[in-house]
Parts: C-alpha cells; structure tokens; sequence
C-alpha cells in the first residue's frame, strides 16, 4: 500500500480551478450565514415580544450562538470547496446532470466538514464542563447527534449547493477558464 507523496500533494495544490470553487463555496457560506444570523435575529424579537424582555444575559446567548452561526457553516462550505476544486470540479463541458451530480457529492463532503465541527465542538464543550470525565459513554450521543444535525444540512442545504454549482456551470460557459480543469474524480 502507497501513502500520498509530497509530489501528489504539490500536484494537489497547483490544480487549476481554485478561485471559482472558492467563490462558489464562499456564496454559499455567506447566504447560510445570513440566513442563520436572520433567524436569530427573527428568534430574539420573538422572545422580546413574549418574554416581555431580553433580559441580562443577551450578549452572552449572542456570544455563545456566533460558533453555530458562522462553525457549522464554515466547515461545510470548506468541504463544498474542496470537492468542487480538488476531487469534482464544475467544467462548462459538462451535462447538467453531471453538474448536479457533483453538487451532491459536494454537499455529502460539506455535511461530512459540518459532523467534525458538530462532533469536536460538542466534544470540547463537554470536556469543559466535565461531563466527559464522569460520563464517558456520552460520545455516542454526541457522535449520534452530530450526525442527526449533518443530515440534516445535508438535506437541507442540497438545493442551494446545486444551485451554486448551476451557476457556477453557466458562469464557466461564459467565460471559460485558461487551463482544463480536472479534480480527482476526472482522472479515475
């Protein structure tokens, strides 16, 4: 069995393609930040109006809530950039069906960036506060949580990964890149 070399990581990282999954996946990354800071937002005045106050620990709720606001979402538009660069890039050659298909396995990289961060952050959090050194069998709860809340953004969050990958599709079409772009799965 053969390990990855250092000229297969220098081939890696020389792959043309980066700035266009990159802007792809910071579009996602941003449109999933608004729209969780908006729900927040939606969520506190909700509280304000039925709780008849947002009471002393506001900022704190908002400090803790900004990791989930921009963690989850981070990672998983990490993942969604690295597939669409490095293991199945967009080519305006492509059918859309192609298009979609490599759309959802970026989606599936993107879910599997967001269970790290749910996993390591929950595991983190835990072990802050003890609860690892007394109940060591909650792991499998965090692990299981994690990839109850990763599904769920892996379904939820399919159709705006597709959607960016269709326009990044007909962008490339317009204005087509220098050098061929080809990922991983391309050379299988």
């Amino acid at each position: 069995m053969s390990g990855i070399s250092e000229k297969d990581i220098a081939k890696a990282l020389q792959r043309p393609g980066a700035l266009p999954a990159f802007l792809t996946a910071l579009g996602v990354l941003a449109f999933l930040v608004t729209q969780n800071v908006t729900f927040r937002l939606i969520g506190t005045a909700r509280d304000a109006m039925y709780g008849g106050t947002l009471g002393p620990d506001f900022g704190a709720a908002w400090a803790t809530e900004l990791a989930s606001l921009l963690g989850g979402p981070l990672f998983f538009a990490i993942g969604v950039f690295l597939c669409l660069w490095q293991i199945a890039p967009i080519a305006p050659s492509l059918r859309l069906a192609h298009v979609v298909t490599r759309a959802l396995l970026a989606t599936v990289i993107g879910a599997a960036g967001y269970w790290l961060f749910r996993f390591f952050a929950d595991v983190i959090f835990l072990a802050f506060q003890g609860v690892l050194y007394r109940q060591p069998d909650v792991i499998g709860s965090v692990a299981f949580g994690a990839t109850m809340d990763s599904l769920r953004a892996l379904v939820g969050w399919l159709p705006l990964v597709v959607l960016g990958a269709v326009f990044l599709w007909g962008w490339l079409q317009r204005h087509p890149l220098k050098h061929a772009v080809k990922g991983t799965l391309d050379e299988v």
